[in-house]
């Protein structure tokens, strides 16, 4: 997905990377950098903006016509990023970033007065069923992950004076009035610099990762205590995924996460939940070097 802005997408071949399709924004469109398939893999929702009214949209691409576009939604916001497609395979939730951005210089031209908001979209119709605010409108919403039981983790980026401490990462279940802050201890989120880059969910043993290459740190939430367990030092990391590590025949006893970054590095952080009873979760730390250098995100297949 095209990103800064940008006005194409492009389909590839994981196998080999060859290029299957190259899709073309309609006039007056441009991507936000995220998208999503229905589950059963027949259409793919894109975030768009609207290059003259700036209002938020929703992209619906049919894969069956070669990626044609052939409808679209209204995001009930302004500059929507990443958007996620609920279990249900029926309720599309977008990250509407609140900021409305200036094309050719990306300048941000409404600080002051954003409004961003999590919404929950009908994906057959666009009806919007729910929309949720945080509780400070310089709370950008930019970036979703959804647990197998529909709770969606939401990573923030502020927008706001360097000094104020609001909380980063939280979640929401519909019908829930707020979103809902994970911990961190001393209710200290200054170590992510304002700036949330990616959330990775592990549904099966209820962990959570985020990174910020700003702060350079990735940490991980426990999310049946809700509380930060770990925090790990990377420069510049970004890219966030779930890496299965291990199971047995009764529940799993490991997880992990791949975090990549900017400056050619692969690093898992393998937990075990079988080392200590009081301290349930060990992580492990390794990193790997590479040729090349990473961007902003991970995608497992």
């Amino acid at each position: 997905m095209g990103r800064r802005p940008s006005e194409n997408f492009w389909v590839l071949e994981c196998a080999n990377g060859h290029i299957q399709h190259l899709v073309k924004a309609q006039t007056n469109r441009h991507f936000y950098g995220h998208a999503c398939y229905s589950l059963d893999g027949k259409l793919l929702y894109v975030t768009e903006n609207d290059t003259v009214t700036l209002a938020g949209k929703i992209g619906i691409y049919e894969v069956a016509q070669g990626y044609q576009k052939v409808a679209e939604f209204d995001t009930h916001g302004v500059g929507p990023h990443e958007l996620v497609m609920h279990p249900d395979n029926e309720t599309l939730i977008i990250a509407n970033g609140g900021i409305k951005t200036e094309k050719a210089s990306r300048e941000e031209l409404n600080l002051d007065t954003m409004r961003p908001s999590l919404v929950y979209l009908d994906r057959h119709d666009g009806r919007l069923l729910e929309q949720v605010l945080p509780q400070h409108n310089q709370m950008s919403i930019r970036h979703l992950d959804i647990h197998d039981n529909g709770t969606v983790m939401i990573g923030i980026q502020f927008q706001g004076a360097p000094h104020i401490n609001v909380p980063l990462v939280l979640t929401h279940q519909r019908g829930d009035s707020e979103l809902k802050p994970l911990m961190m201890q001393d209710n200290q989120w200054y170590c992510f610099h304002q700036y949330i880059a990616s959330v990775a969910l592990d549904s099966a043993n209820q962990l959570l990762c985020v990174t910020s290459p700003i702060g350079g740190c990735a940490v991980v939430f426990d999310l049946r205590t809700r509380k930060a367990i770990k925090t790990v030092q990377l420069p510049d990391c970004a890219g966030a995924s779930v890496l299965k590590v291990g199971s047995d025949n009764n529940c799993k006893t490991s997880s992990g996460f791949i975090v990549s970054d900017g400056q050619g590095v692969l690093t898992t952080l393998t937990l075990d939940n079988q080392v200590n009873p009081n301290n349930p979760w060990q992580i492990k730390v390794e990193s790997v070097h590479h040729k090349m250098s990473f961007d902003n995100h991970l995608q497992a297949l």
